[in-house]
C-alpha cells in the first residue's frame, strides 16, 4: 500500500477513479427536471435566450454563474441533462481541488508524502460522495453554491503555490490569481466574501509559522483583498439584505416562486437563535444524513432559554433544543480548536513536532467550519433559515477532522507522523 501511495501515478488515479464514482453516483439524477428557483432565474428567464445577453449577464448579480446558464441554453436549450453534466462537472473540479489543497497542506505540517495522500484521499472521498452534496450538485440554480467553491479552492490553492515560490515575479503572477479568483467566486454566490480570512489563517497556520512578519511580507495581497472585500459589502451584500439565495431576493420582489418554508419579518436577534440550533443540526446531518429536505420546516427561536415550537409533521432527525444548549456545543468545538492550535504550538516548539503538525491542521478546519458558514448562519436575516447546499464548501473541514481521525486510529505506530 505504501508503494501505491508513493507512487507518482496515484494522484491521477485516485482523481481518475474520485470522477468516475461521482459520475455513477450522479448519473441517476441527470433526468431530473427544473425545480423553484430554476423557475424564475432559468426557464422563464428571456435573457437566456440570447447570447449577446452573456456580458450583460455577467456583469449582474451574481453574474458569473448566471453567464454559465446562458452558455448552457445555447448548447441544448432546456433540455436538464446539460445543466445536470455541467455541475456534476464542477463537483468534481472541487473534490480534485480540495484533494490537492488537503495533500499541499498536510506536507507543509510535517505529514510524508504518501500519509498526505491517504488522508486527503479519504477526505476528497467524503466531499466527493457524501449525501450532504446532493443539493448543491442536482439543485441546477445551486451551481452558484458549487461554482463559488470552486473559485475559492483555486484561490487558495493559487496561494499556496506562490507562497512556495522563489521568483518574485512567479508570485506576483499567482496573488494577481488569487484577486482574479476572488472576483470570479463572489459574483458566482456572494458566500466567498469570507476568503481573505480563510487566506489570512491559512498564512498564519501553515505559511508563516505564526510569525507576524511572514504576514506582513504579504501586504499589498491583503490589501487587494480588503479593498475588494469592503467594496463587495458596501456594494452588493448590503444593498441585496445579506448572503440570501435569490430565492429570498425574488421572495423580497414579490416574485412568486421560493424555495424552503421562508419566514418573513424574522429579528436579527431570532436569527441569530435559530442558526445557533441550525448549526447543530447540520453538523448531525454531516454525522448521519437521512431524512435530507429542501423545505425544512426549522423551527424559529425567540429566546436564548426558550425552546422552539416544531410544527406538526415537521421532520427533523434530532431534538431542537433551547438555543443556550447549542450555543454551549457550539462554543465547545470552537474552544477546541483553540486548545489544539496551543497545543500545536507547544508540541512544535519541543520534540513531538508531528503532533504539533496534527493539531494545527485540525484547529485550521474546525476554524474553516465556521467561518465558511458565517454569511448565512450568524446574525444577519435570511428569508429561509436552513439550505443543506450551504454546507458545500464548510463540509470540507468537518471531512479533513473525520480523515485525520480515521489516520489516527487506524495508522501503523511509527508510521508516517508520530502523534
Amino acid at each position: 500500500m505504501e508503494n501505491i501511495l508513493k507512487s507518482r501515478w496515484f494522484s491521477p488515479a485516485f482523481l481518475l477513479v474520485m470522477a468516475v464514482s461521482v459520475v455513477i453516483v450522479y448519473s441517476g439524477t441527470f433526468s431530473a427536471g427544473f425545480h423553484f428557483d430554476d423557475i424564475p432565474l432559468i426557464v422563464e428567464n428571456n435573457a437566456l435566450r440570447d447570447l449577446n445577453n452573456f456580458f450583460d449577464l455577467l456583469t449582474g448579480q451574481r453574474g458569473v454563474t448566471m453567464a454559465t446558464f446562458v452558455l448552457n441554453y445555447a448548447v441544448g436549450g432546456l433540455d436538464v441533462t446539460g445543466y445536470h453534466i455541467v455541475n456534476t462537472a464542477i463537483h468534481i473540479i472541487n473534490a480534485g481541488l480540495a484533494y490537492l489543497l488537503l495533500t499541499a497542506t498536510l506536507a507543509k505540517s510535517g505529514f510524508t508524502t504518501e500519509r498526505s495522500r491517504k488522508i486527503a484521499a479519504v477526505a476528497a472521498l467524503f466531499f466527493a460522495l457524501h449525501p450532504i452534496q446532493t443539493q448543491s450538485v442536482t439543485y441546477i440554480v445551486q451551481r452558484m453554491e458549487s461554482l463559488s467553491a470552486l473559485f475559492y479552492l483555486a484561490a487558495l490553492l493559487a496561494f499556496v503555490k506562490a507562497a512556495g515560490l522563489n521568483a518574485k515575479s512567479g508570485r506576483i503572477a499567482l496573488y494577481g490569481s488569487v484577486v482574479v479568483f476572488y472576483i470570479l467566486g463572489f459574483y458566482s454566490k456572494e458566500v466567498a466574501v469570507t476568503l481573505p480570512a480563510v487566506i489570512f489563517l491559512y498564512d498564519l497556520f501553515f505559511v508563516s509559522s505564526m510569525r507576524l512578519k511572514g504576514l506582513a511580507s504579504r501586504w499589498p495581497l491583503y490589501l487587494a483583498l480588503v479593498v475588494l472585500l469592503v467594496y463587495f459589502i458596501v456594494s452588493t451584500v448590503v444593498p441585496a439584505g445579506g448572503f440570501g439565495d435569490l430565492s429570498e431576493e425574488l421572495a423580497r420582489s414579490s416574485a412568486p416562486i421560493s424555495a424552503g418554508f421562508g419566514v418573513a419579518g424574522i429579528s436579527v436577534y431570532e436569527y441569530l437563535l435559530t442558526e445557533f440550533n441550525v448549526i447543530i443540526y447540520y453538523i448531525a446531518l454531516l454525522f448521519v444524513p437521512v431524512n435530507q429536505n429542501l423545505d425544512y420546516d426549522f423551527p424559529i427561536s425567540s429566546g436564548l432559554f426558550q425552546t422552539p415550537v416544531v410544527r406538526d409533521g415537521a421532520v427533523l432527525n434530532i431534538p431542537i433544543t433551547m438555543p443556550v444548549v447549542s450555543l454551549v456545543i457550539i462554543l465547545i468545538i470552537i474552544g477546541g480548536g483553540v486548545w489544539l492550535l496551543l497545543r500545536s504550538r507547544v508540541a512544535s516548539a519541543g520534540t513531538d513536532k508531528g503532533a504539533g503538525g496534527r493539531a494545527r491542521v485540525a484547529a485550521f478546519f474546525i476554524f474553516w467550519f465556521f467561518i465558511l458558514l458565517s454569511p448565512t448562519s450568524s446574525f444577519i436575516p435570511i428569508l429561509d433559515v436552513i439550505f443543506e447546499h450551504r454546507l458545500y464548501l464548510a463540509s470540507l473541514g468537518f471531512f479533513t477532522l473525520v480523515a485525520l481521525f480515521i489516520d489516527r486510529v487506524f495508522a501503523g505506530r511509527g508510521e508516517g507522523l508520530s502523534g
